[in-house]
């Protein structure tokens, strides 16, 4: 649980440590935990379920459908689930996106021609999540005190100077601190695997983000 504590207190050194000693097992089954802990508990109660089908219409709405009264029933009998982890930028701690951004650290190093290895790209993707997971834990008493799986830690909502609705709440809405804060983690440990300086790094995930 050092390394947990390590990322986000000493960031460059516990990175740094991972390079040397890539480790990932306890971090990735506390991350888990967190995710299953926080979502659980609020999908077991009324507020969490009817959260999830406001969500589930406000994407349908937001995507030029409509959402009709039968529709709506469906949705209150059966609460869907998986809009859960795919708000709020959840989707990011699921295993298999964790694997995949694992496979861009990789990428990443080997286009600067860096022998970074597999289990070292992991270890890093894996600790950079840690933040992401730490927001969950921010995340979810809000989520139940607002009825909304909406992340609370986007620009939009910690600024709130944006119309709602306006083009300009719903670009901001989509740039999570969070979400920054993990991709700065993941450059830090790009520059700690290769040498390189982290602000490279920083703008190409950076580049990604915006283009997504």
């Amino acid at each position: 649980m050092r390394r947990v504590t390590g990322v986000v207190m000493h960031p460059r050194a516990t990175m740094a440590e991972l390079v040397q000693k890539p480790a990932v097992v306890t971090t990735w089954v506390a991350i888990l935990l967190v995710v299953v802990l926080c979502g659980g508990w609020l999908l077991s109660t009324p507020v969490g379920q009817q959260a999830l089908v406001d969500e589930r219409v406000r994407v349908t709405e937001a995507l030029g459908s409509r959402v009709d009264d039968a529709a709506y029933a469906r949705l209150e009998a059966n609460p869907p689930l998986s809009t859960y982890l795919t708000s709020g930028g959840r989707i990011l701690l699921t295993p298999p996106l964790t694997l995949l951004v694992a496979v861009g650290v990789l990428l990443l190093a080997r286009l600067d021609k860096a022998p970074v290895s597999w289990p070292v790209a992991l270890a890093i993707t894996v600790h950079a999540t840690v933040v992401l997971a730490l927001q969950q834990i921010i995340a979810t008493p809000v989520h139940y005190l607002y009825e909304s799986l909406t992340s609370p830690t986007n620009v939009a909502a910690i600024v709130r100077v944006f119309d709602e609705g306006t083009w300009a709440a719903r670009l901001f809405g989509t740039i999570d601190v969070f979400g920054l804060w993990w991709m700065w983690l993941l450059s830090v440990g790009l520059a700690a695997a290769t040498g390189r300086p982290a602000r490279r790094y920083v703008m190409r995930l950076l580049a990604v983000y915006a283009a997504v």
